[in-house]
């Protein structure tokens, strides 16, 4: 990420991610789908519909934009790297790039209002999204409020997204990635009937 508006956060206390090296944690296309809608329902549910969802790209992409076409509202992203590679067990360093160029190429000077919907695959210690939060607050109208919603949420991670799906105690794969090894143990993810807290 090479623009002007591109930066480089690293938190002091990083929390390491829990992982019990038992087995991958698998989510179908039909359970992220299902996860994706059951996120959309408990979204207006809390807070009433959002006006906008934004996903961190690359992996919150996928569930905001199966948000944005079921609640039929604008979709913008960010961009954010946490993991120096996309290796199995990879620990947090707890320095992400991002930046928030594409969402302010897309809004070209317009700010969001009411309820704006954060996503991303997953909530490993939270510094994503505290690196992000920051990149929209110049995109928002006064009075506009942010809540963030994950698929999964680590067992190890100190941040609380207002929303999340599954807590997991291993490494998530999911079905945008590219295909695991033919000898690795995996279990799938179940769909839960509510989302947490």
């Amino acid at each position: 990420m090479t623009n002007t508006s591109s930066a480089t956060t690293s938190p002091v206390d990083q929390p390491a991610r829990v992982f019990e090296h038992r087995r991958v944690l698998t989510l179908s296309r039909e359970t992220f789908f299902a996860a994706a809608r059951l996120v959309a329902a408990a979204v207006i549910d809390r807070d009433g519909p959002p006006t906008a969802v934004i996903g961190i790209a690359h992996g919150g992409l996928p569930l905001a934009e199966v948000i944005a076409a079921t609640l039929s509202i604008p979709l913008g992203h960010v961009e954010a790297r946490h993991n120096a590679t996309d290796d199995l067990y990879e620990q947090a360093t707890g320095t992400v790039d991002h930046s928030g160029e594409p969402l302010a190429a897309r809004l070209a000077g317009r700010t969001l209002d009411g309820t704006v919907l954060l996503v991303d695959d997953i909530c490993g210690t939270g510094a994503t999204l505290d690196a992000i939060l920051p990149d929209l607050a110049p995109h928002l109208a006064s009075g506009a409020v942010v809540r963030t919603a994950v698929l999964c949420r680590n067992a190890g991670a100190r941040y609380q997204p207002d929303l999340w799906v599954w807590t997991v105690d291993d490494w998530v794969h999911f079905p945008w990635e590219t295909t695991l090894p033919d000898d690795q143990a995996t279990e799938p993810l179940t769909l839960p009937h509510e989302v947490q807290p």
